[in-house]
Formats: C-alpha cells, structure tokens, sequence
C-alpha cells in the first residue's frame, strides 16, 4: 500500500448494506422471502399437475440450500483472501475485542450494551495505528451490522456523523438525518451528527474525488477518535482501497477542522 490516494475506481455493490447483512447472517428475511415464492410455486404447480407440488418444492428449497452455500463458501474466501492480505502486511488478527468498543462515544456505538465487535485486524497504515472488524448492534430487537475502521488521529475532531443512504439503516437506524449536496458523488450522503459546515468542510472538492473512486462508506468522528463505517462482507481489494480513501480524508482534513475540534475539547473535558 501507498500514500497515494486510490485511483482505480472500484464497484459498488449491488446489494444495499442492510440487506446484505441479512441475507448473510441467514436471518428471518431470508425464509419469508423463500415462503413468499414457495406457496405461489405450489398453487402453480397445483393448477398445472398436482403430483408435480412436491418437485416444485423440494427444487425451490435447494434452491435456497445453494444460496446459503454459495454465502458461506463466498464469506471463507473473503476472510482467508483478507488474512493473506493481513499477514503480508505485518498486520494482527483476533477474534473479538471486547474493549474496543468502549473506545467509541458516538452512536451508533453507545446505543447497545449488548453489541459485539469480532474478527478484529490491528496495525499500521501509512503511517497511523488502525484498528478494523465487524460491529454487531440491535435496534428495536432488529440484528444490525457494518464493518468499521478505527484510525489513529492526533488532535480532537468535532462530533460529527456522515454517512452514505445506504448505510444508514444498520449504522444509524434511530437518527434523523440532514441530507448533504455533494458534487462529484452518486451516492446520497447524510448527516446525523454535528454541525453542516464542519461536514461540508470536509467534503471539500479533493476529498470527494477520493471517495469517488471507492464504494461508499461513512466515519463518525468525537475528539481523538476518527471510525469510517463501512459495508460488511466486502472483497479485500476494495476493503484495502477504502481504507487508502479513509485514510486520504484525514490527511486533507482542513485546518479549520481541527481548530473546531480543539475548541469543541476544550470547552468538554
């Protein structure tokens, strides 16, 4: 990896983060959604040749064995192609970390006493301490999730939340979001935290051009805590290219953020 902003513009996926993360996690959705074709199927099949019913079925339900073999077998590559990835790169993998999560002030983060945070990478990235892993939450007994990047910073940052639409259902369910204008960006980014000049500040020119290039993400800032909110289950390529775009945005974080910051810890401590 290189100090070099990203430039080779990657995919974003097809699926929105929300529903990923449930069909993944095989939750109840999964089978409604496997119901909800399966009796329609039946009264075809009834209609058409009654003694066929049970083909129907028994098709349409390895049908949905597949699919969950296909996530599973998907989901070991995706790990093992990330610890090669880790392990060329001198990086630390753990299963879980259960105080990391008590580093994070911000929502969603604080919401949940019960949230985990498991497969945890720590290093060093272009210079920064970084750590990196998933983070499971409930909202309203919904299971919800998202990958996060938690980057060393070396001054305070004012409380702030941005997040692209498509995040914002596993990462900040419970908030009422601004929406935000930005040239040069598909996505819809929105923010559920801090003050709209000390975003925008951010997402100045040169940083949307950083993010353009990668799938969008998130991050949530508090004082000396900098954490990009990501979609789970991403492939390593584009997991290591945010994590270069992340790292892009504090690099070209304006100066008049940080002062903000500092103003906004010494009037909280």
């Amino acid at each position: 990896m290189t100090a070099a902003p990203v430039s080779r513009r990657l995919a974003a996926p097809w699926l929105r983060p929300d529903w990923a993360w449930q069909l993944h996690q095989g939750s109840a959705v999964v089978y409604v959604i496997w119901f909800a074709i399966a009796v329609p199927l039946a009264l075809v099949g009834l209609l058409l040749e009654p003694r066929w019913v049970g083909w129907f079925v028994l098709a349409w339900f390895l049908v949905l064995i597949g699919f969950t073999l296909a996530l599973r077998i998907g989901d070991g590559r995706r790990k093992q192609s990330w610890a090669d990835a880790a392990h060329q790169l001198g990086w630390r993998i753990s299963a879980s970390d259960a105080e990391l999560r008590d580093r994070w002030p911000f929502p969603p983060f604080d919401a949940d006493p019960g949230a985990a945070v498991v497969d945890v990478t720590t290093g060093r990235h272009r210079g920064r301490e970084f750590w990196t892993g998933r983070f499971r939450h409930k909202v309203r007994r919904r299971e919800l999730g998202f990958d996060f990047l938690d980057l060393q910073v070396d001054r305070p940052l004012p409380p702030m939340q941005v997040l692209p639409a498509g995040l914002s259902p596993v990462a900040a369910a419970s908030l009422l979001p601004l929406p935000l204008t930005l040239e040069g960006l598909t996505a819809q980014y929105r923010l559920f935290n801090g003050r709209e000049d000390h975003a925008m500040a951010v997402l100045h020119p040169r940083a949307v051009e950083a993010l353009a290039d990668v799938p969008p993400f998130g991050f949530s800032c508090e004082g000396r805590r900098f954490v990009a909110i990501l979609p789970a289950y991403r492939d390593s390529v584009t997991a290591l290219a945010q994590m270069d775009a992340a790292c892009d945005l504090l690099d070209l974080m304006p100066e008049q953020v940080w002062r903000a910051g500092e103003q906004w810890a010494a009037t909280n401590t």
